[in-house]
């Protein structure tokens, strides 16, 4: 079991801000391995990968990454108001239809209805057709290209039974980290949801829960965990146990969907991070038998 080490509020808001202040640009190479390195995208068309969250029939999208051969690009930085506005023109067009992504495979279409100005980013306003019932922290991505998620889409809630061994294990997880027993029973469940990530009908359970004491310390974890007999195996654990600022902006992390971007036969798993009056759009991969965050950028900051 991978645990990372517990982050201080303070430390998530110097990130952000040195995120803005370096235009939260990144090319990286996840298929090696490598790590990010900043620097500026470059204005080509590539294929993009946009994150999906809908309400009453009405969703929101975001541009997470350009897939550029064996790189992940940002599609542009906070302050490239003109690459912004450039993108918003080629890719926000009212009318242009992406295909949506749900559990890897896919499961409709997204139809952009028009494009608007953020603080710090820009975000479409679409139409999902699609039977997946998104909402709240049930998310989805699109995609430009036909090629990714071709398999056929493995996403659920889990039984009750791969509810519980979550449950256990995120208990077991909790106390490992000194999490106060009379806390532990009022852990809140974010979301658990049952995906399959490799395509042998085995699901792997991507969850999020958080925990507040009554000083308003906070606790939250992510994990990404596999059946194992009766019980759950935790693959991947992201503990953070931090001290929010007065405005209780979290930093908690929370499953967008899953897409196999690389033909490996694995699928990246794509997240949203809180921030201080803002979010960060993420991507994990798998990377010498472990999993790994590979990918930043930020979805917007006020």
């Amino acid at each position: 079991m991978r645990s990372e080490p517990a982050l201080r509020w303070n430390n998530w808001t110097r990130l952000l801000l040195a995120l803005l202040l370096v235009s939260s640009v990144l090319i990286v190479s996840p298929w090696e391995g490598n790590s990010a390195a900043t620097t500026a995208a470059q204005p080509r068309k590539g294929v993009v990968v946009f994150a999906v969250s809908a309400e009453s029939g009405t969703g929101s999208m975001d541009a997470v990454a350009i897939i550029d051969g064996k790189q992940l690009r940002a599609p542009y930085s906070d302050e490239q108001k003109d690459r912004q506005k450039s993108f918003a023109n080629e890719y926000f067009a009212p009318g242009t239809v992406y295909r949506l992504i749900f559990g890897g495979g896919e499961a409709g279409n997204v139809t952009v209805k028009k494009w608007s100005e953020g603080c710090n980013n820009i975000h479409a306003e679409v139409t999902p057709a699609t039977s997946a019932r998104l909402g709240g922290k049930v998310m989805a991505l699109a995609t430009s290209t036909e090629t990714l998620g071709k398999r056929a889409p493995a996403r659920r809630a889990p039984t009750d039974a791969e509810r519980a061994q979550t449950m256990t294990l995120m208990k077991s997880i909790y106390s490992q980290h000194r999490t106060p027993a009379g806390l532990i029973a009022s852990i809140k469940v974010t979301n658990i949801t049952a995906t399959d990530l490799n395509g042998d009908g085995k699901y792997e359970m991507i969850a999020s829960f958080t925990s507040a004491a009554k000083n308003k310390f906070e606790r939250d974890l992510f994990l990404i965990a596999h059946q194992q007999g009766a019980a759950m195996r935790a693959d991947f654990v992201k503990f953070q146990a931090y001290q929010p600022p007065p405005e209780t902006f979290l930093s908690s992390i929370d499953f967008i969907d899953q897409l196999d971007l690389d033909g490996d036969g694995l699928a990246e798993i794509f997240a949203t991070q809180g921030g201080f009056d803002g979010y960060a759009l993420l991507i994990f991969k798998k990377v010498n038998g472990r999993w790994r965050q590979v990918y930043e950028t930020i979805g917007d900051a006020c």
